[in-house]
């Protein structure tokens, strides 16, 4: 089921006339390698593969909560020694990336 969902949503984000660049392939294999980590129903892939296809940046693991996303921003930012408006701007930044 999860093949035929992962065709159609290629086939829906890819050029017209079938014409499918190969980075797109390479990244909807990497997406759908991803949301295999976790149990998602056939609604949640179909959410998370539709953005991470649309993405620019590397596969997120899927369902990335706004608690998990804070937490990993927090660890870059704690490591790098950010303080003061560096770390209010590296925050912003990282909570926004796709």
């Amino acid at each position: 089921m999860r093949a035929v969902l992962l065709f159609a949503l290629l086939s829906a984000v890819a050029a017209p006339a079938g014409a499918q660049d190969p980075a797109s392939v390479e990244r909807a294999k990497a997406c759908d390698a991803r949301a295999r980590e976790k149990p998602l129903t056939d609604e949640q892939y179909r959410v998370y593969m539709r953005a991470c296809l649309v993405s620019t940046g590397p596969p997120r693991p899927p369902l990335d909560t706004l608690r998990t996303i804070e937490r990993r921003c927090n660890a870059v930012a704690n490591g790098r020694v950010l303080t003061g408006q560096d770390r209010v701007a590296f925050m912003a930044e990282c909570r926004n990336r796709p």
